[in-house]
Order: structure tokens, then sequence, then C-alpha cells
């Protein structure tokens, strides 16, 4: 299942951290390009100025690149390589080992618990690595103390960076269902409409290009709240969303606009299956139910529109599906009108 673009915001703090880091990048790399290649080392000052070159180029596309965690990827991949490089080729220095402990940072800002894991095992391991053949070399005259510092750093950074990552995410993942889903029934709500009707119409395949509209409203729900009050009309929307949810088809999308009205998205339809599929929802909410020993008899109106034999927008389909749900209501009620 697509992200709907209103999580677009999770990629923004991404881009923004980016874009701090393809900085610091670029500064400090350029220092370090002229610094080895005044001090002899010519073959590593041209892979940190490819780096620097390559971070110049990410930083011109990065705001708008539909593949931010590709390159953001490939980006990790370039400065986490130099530096192993460094560390591998040159002898012991303190300083080179504190170059690792922004590979966890980095690694969970840009690319989140999963692949932030992935390169920081890695590259975290190949960095011990390097240590330990450093320390246990003929030729060491490493302090053991070094060791013991670049290690606990390194443990500590790793970890409060994994937590701060995880927990962050996890907030977002809850906050993102608060917004989107509706309290009571469970279903998407209104919020989520507008976006996930964008998202469905550029992910159907050109040959499927077909989308229909539902528009349900429950009849007479105000007397079901006057007689036996909104506690029981609660329990009566949550019973008709749960109807839904069992009968639409598993990429149908559910949603509680408020009140008493309802809305599906129902992608690779025709008109006539639509109706079908409205018919059945119909049929499956005409019947009485028992709530809190009171047997209530419900039914539904359901308006039905198509995109983009009616409309290219999602304000011109709904309009016209709500157009569809008043005639049904005006014409009897507890039924589908579909043209």
């Amino acid at each position: 299942m697509f992200r709907a673009k209103l999580w677009a915001n999770e990629l923004d703090y991404r881009r923004t951290v980016l874009k701090v880091v393809l900085c610091i990048i670029i500064f400090a790399g350029s220092i370090f390009v002229v610094n080895n290649w005044l001090n002899g080392f010519k073959v590593y000052a041209l892979i940190e100025l490819a780096v620097v070159l390559f971070s110049v180029g990410l930083l011109a596309i990065h705001k708008k690149t539909p593949n931010l965690t590709l390159w953001s990827s490939l980006f990790l991949f370039a400065v986490y390589t130099v530096i192993l490089i460094g560390i591998f080729t040159v002898a012991f220095k303190a300083a080179l080992y504190t170059w690792l402990f922004l590979i966890p940072v980095l690694s969970y800002l840009l690319l989140g618990i999963t692949l932030g894991n992935l390169f920081t095992c890695v590259y975290v391991i190949t960095g011990v690595v390097a240590l330990c053949k450093a320390l246990f070399s003929d030729s060491s005259e490493i302090p053991l103390i070094s060791v013991v510092n670049i290690s606990l750093c390194l443990s500590a950074i790793w970890a409060l960076s994994y937590t701060y990552e995880s927990k962050r995410a996890s907030m977002v993942k809850r906050l993102q269902q608060m917004a989107s889903l509706d309290p009571l029934t469970g279903l998407h709500n209104r919020l989520l409409l507008d976006s996930s009707f964008e998202m469905l119409c550029e992910s159907l395949p050109e040959q499927h290009q077909t989308m229909s509209m539902l528009l349900i409203d429950l009849d007479h729900f105000k007397k079901v709240n006057d007689k036996y009050g909104h506690d029981i009309g609660d329990k009566v929307l949550i019973e008709v969303a749960r109807l839904i949810n069992e009968t639409r088809r598993l990429n149908d999308w559910a949603f509680r606009l408020g009140g008493e009205e309802f809305c599906m998205l129902i992608p690779d339809t025709s008109e006539q299956q639509a109706q079908n599929i409205a018919e059945r929802i119909r049929l499956a909410i005409e019947k009485d139910i028992m709530i809190k020993n009171e047997d209530l008899t419900i039914s539904v109106s359901i308006g039905v529109s198509h995109w983009p034999e009616d409309g290219q927008t999602l304000n011109q389909i709904y309009k016209l599906a709500d157009e569809r749900l008043y005639r049904a209501k005006e014409t009897g009620r507890n039924k589908v009108i579909a043209r």
C-alpha cells in the first residue's frame, strides 16, 4: 500500500538533514582534499574530491528528487568508504577513528531504522576490525586507553542514535494514525481523502485508469439519535463501518467523512461493477441491528460517480456523487443511484 502525500513532511525532514550534512561534507571535504594533496596523499585526495563533487551535485537536486532514499544511500556509501579507506591506509591515529562516530548518527537520521541498521552494522563493524588490526599488529604502539575510549564512545553513540530514531519513528507513526483515522469507526477520515485520491490516480496502470466514488449516507439517522441517544447512534455508526469494511474489496478505500456520511474510493471498476458493489453494501446494511437490546432498522442511500468519465478532479466527482446521493434521498431512500 502506498504512502499518501499527507505524510510528505517526513521526507521534508530527511531532505533538511541531508542538506545540512552535504554542506558540512563539502566544507570539511574541501579542507581535507587540499591537506592530503599537499602532504603527498594525492590518490586519496582525488577520492575525497570525487565525494565533494558528488555532494555538490546532490545538493543541487536533493529538494526535488523522488528517489531521496536511494541518493542518500549512495552518498553515505561514498562518505563511509572514504573514511574506511583512510583508516586502513594510514598509521593509527585516534582522530581518524572519531569519524566512525558519525556513522550511526547519519545512518539513522537519513535512512531510518531498517537501512540505518544495515549501514551502521556494516561500516561500524568494518571500522572496529580496522581498529583491532591496528591494535594487534606487530608494530602496534597504540595506547589501550585510546582503544577503550573509541569503543565506548562508538557504542554509546550507536545506542543513543538507535534509541532516538526508533522512538521518533514510533511517535511519527502514532501521530500519522491519529491524524488519518476516524477515532470512532477506525476508517480513514476526510483528511486523507484528497491525498488518497491523487495517489490512486497516479498509481493506476494506464489500461485500468478508472475509479468510482461511493457516497453513503444513513437514512433518518437523526431520528436514531433523538430516540435512543448519541451512545446508541455511535454504536450504529461503528456497526455500519464494520459492514462496509467486510463488504469492500481489499484494494478499496473506505472513509468516514463526518456525522453519518461515509465514502469509498474503488479503483479499476466499470460503472456496472461500482453499482454492484454499492448494491451489496446497501443490502448488507439493510437489516435489523441489535444494540443494547434495541432492535434498530437501518438503511442507507448511496450516490455513485466515476473517474474520469464524470470529472477529472476529486471535487468534480464528489459533487456529482453528492447530487446522486440526494436524488436517492428525495426519491424514497434506501437505494443506489449511479446515473
